[in-house]
C-alpha cells in the first residue's frame, strides 16, 4: 500500500502499477479531445471520448482489480484536460507508478519512481459524452497479434491517407487505398492472425491518421480483436489488467 502523502482530501484514489502504460491510455484520449471526463465509481474507471468530428469514439473501461490500489467514498468526476497531462507526463519509465487521486475542487497525480514527481490541478467541469449505443453486424471478426498489426498501421498510416482493409477466408489485407501499391497482408497460415470469422467479404476503406491514433495503444496487449463491415464502424479491442479499450472509427466517406 502507497504511503505518500496527499496535500488533498481525496474523494477517490487509485494507484496503478505501470505509469508509462496508463499515460498511454491518456495519449490516446488526447488524440481525440482536449478535455475529458473520467467517471470513477465503485465500479472502477470509465472514460467515453467522442472527436468533434463524430468520426472516432473510444470507449475504456476498468474495473477495480486493474488497480493496485482503488479507493472510493463517492462516485467523482474528473474533469482533466488530457490534452497538456499528456505533454507533461512524458519520459516515463516501465517501473514508475502512478496514483491519481481527487475531490470535487482538485486533482493530484503523483509519479512514484526513480524521479518522483507531483501534479495538482483543478477539477474543471467537463460533460460527461453522451455516446450513442452501438449494435454493428460484422462482416469479418478476428483476433490478431499487436505486433504485425501495429507495424501495419504504423507503416501504412506514414505513407497513405487512406487505409483500406480487405477479408477473404484465410487473411485480411490492408493496403493504401488511393494507389494499391502497398500492400500488408496478414494471414491465419503465418500465424497473425489467431482467429479469423469472414461472414461476408468486405473492402472498407478508412482515414489513416484516424487509424493511426490506436498505435500508443496497442502495445498494451499481445493480441487485439478487430472487427469491420461494409455497414459498420471498425472495430478494435484489447484487454489489459483486467480491462477493456475498444475503438470506433467510421469508414471514410
Amino acid at each position: 500500500m502507497s504511503t505518500i502523502q496527499l496535500t488533498i482530501e481525496p474523494k477517490v484514489l487509485f494507484l496503478y502499477p505501470s505509469a508509462r502504460d496508463y499515460i498511454a491510455v491518456l495519449k490516446t484520449v488526447a488524440e481525440l479531445v482536449d478535455e475529458t471526463a473520467i467517471q470513477v465509481n465503485p465500479e472502477g474507471v470509465h472514460i467515453r471520448a467522442l472527436d468533434p468530428s463524430r468520426i472516432a469514439m473510444l470507449i475504456i473501461d476498468l474495473p477495480p482489480e486493474t488497480f493496485h490500489e482503488f479507493k472510493v467514498d463517492d462516485s467523482i468526476s474528473i474533469g482533466l484536460a488530457v490534452s497538456n497531462l499528456a505533454k507533461i507526463l512524458k519520459n516515463l519509465k516501465k517501473s514508475d507508478k502512478i496514483i491519481v487521486t481527487a475531490n470535487e475542487e482538485y486533482v493530484e497525480i503523483v509519479i512514484e519512481g526513480t524521479n518522483p514527481r507531483r501534479y495538482k490541478f483543478r477539477n474543471i467541469g467537463v460533460l460527461a459524452e453522451e455516446v450513442p449505443e452501438l449494435k454493428p453486424v460484422y462482416d469479418v471478426e478476428a483476433s490478431i497479434l499487436t505486433s504485425p498489426l501495429k507495424t501495419t498501421i504504423t507503416e501504412l498510416s506514414d505513407i497513405a491517407s487512406t487505409i483500406g482493409i480487405s477479408s477473404d477466408s484465410e487473411s485480411l489485407t490492408f493496403f493504401d487505398y488511393d494507389t494499391r501499391r502497398s500492400i500488408y497482408r496478414l494471414t491465419t497460415d503465418s500465424g497473425n492472425i489467431i482467429s479469423l470469422k469472414v461472414n461476408k467479404s468486405a473492402t472498407v476503406s478508412y482515414d489513416s491518421e484516424y487509424l493511426a491514433k490506436v498505435i500508443d495503444i496497442l502495445s498494451l496487449s499481445n493480441i487485439v480483436d478487430l472487427k469491420y463491415g461494409s455497414e459498420a464502424p471498425l472495430n478494435i479491442s484489447l484487454e489489459f489488467a483486467g480491462g477493456k479499450i475498444m475503438y470506433y472509427l467510421a469508414a471514410k466517406a
